[in-house]
């Protein structure tokens, strides 16, 4: 069954939207609370993890080479990025589902940093 449009999947702790797209019979994932649309496809769901991971580190790489933030700033005028309000949002399903968003998301980083080896797989939940 394809997600719904509150599907939402963690790759590398940084959320994705997930979509199926009919007329092209793939799934779409795109990155939110970063500084640039970062999306990715695949044939089935379970690809859409491998997929979203190299989107994922070629975006952080560019960032690192053009020495700018990957994350988008809060529309609110402050000094907040986007994906801390997305994670509020998140953590209450998250928890209702047995998950502990900010768990999940410390592991899943890990594989993201410099010598971090492997981080946690990606998750998918509906919100």
């Amino acid at each position: 069954m394809p997600p719904s449009a509150q599907d939402i999947m963690l790759i590398g702790g940084i959320p994705a939207l997930i979509s199926y797209q009919s007329p092209r019979a793939v799934f779409r994932g795109v990155f939110v609370g970063l500084n640039a649309e970062v999306d990715f496809f695949a044939s089935t769901v379970a690809g859409l993890e491998p997929q979203g991971e190299a989107a994922l580190r070629s975006f952080l790489k560019r960032c690192q080479c053009s020495q700018r933030s990957p994350l988008r700033l809060s529309d609110d005028g402050q000094k907040n990025y986007l994906l801390e309000e997305i994670y509020e949002q998140m953590a209450e399903p998250a928890r209702r589902c047995g998950i502990d968003l900010y768990d999940v998301v410390r592991e899943q980083v890990r594989a993201f940093q410099p010598g971090g080896g492997a981080g946690a797989p990606a998750i998918l939940l509906s919100l």
